[in-house]
């Protein structure tokens, strides 16, 4: 097996980049259509999205635990800032709740997808924890707001 390292974060710019030309594409073509913000819940959808694509497209790549942060943090910052969404200011505040967002999502899907993995859930566990976690964050979201 090649050494995928980095395509967790791969995955997460493509994913982010994709969300961000959609929403680009409708707010060219349709300026009065009211576009959802980027709060936790969306932070941990698109990190959720980006989690299942690596598990189902490099099944048992090595993760750098180290670079997920610091990857997730350029990738949340600069990529809406470069898509004219958000100004400097808020773009850092985006880099830092989105780095610290994809990383703890990371390591919670990662440790209850792994103990789910056994026996006759295997195949269903990565989405069964994707879908978890989501709601999840929900409450979260609305426990704090």
């Amino acid at each position: 097996m090649k050494n995928k390292t980095y395509f967790l974060n791969i995955m997460l710019t493509a994913v982010l980049g994709l969300a961000l030309v959609i929403a680009i594409m409708v707010r060219t073509f349709s300026p009065a259509s009211i576009l959802p913000e980027l709060d936790i819940p969306g932070m941990v959808l698109i990190s959720l999205v980006a989690l299942l694509a690596d598990h189902y497209l490099a099944p048992g790549a090595k993760r750098c635990y180290i670079c997920i942060p610091v990857f997730a943090v350029l990738t949340f910052g600069v990529l809406p800032y470069a898509a004219s969404f958000v100004t400097v200011a808020e773009a850092l505040k985006l880099a830092l709740v989105g780095g610290v967002v994809f990383t703890v999502t990371t390591l919670l899907f990662t440790s209850i997808q792994d103990r789910l993995s056994s026996g006759p859930a295997a195949k269903a566990a990565p989405v069964l924890s994707a879908v978890g976690l989501y709601l999840a964050a929900q409450c979260f979201a609305g426990m704090i707001l």
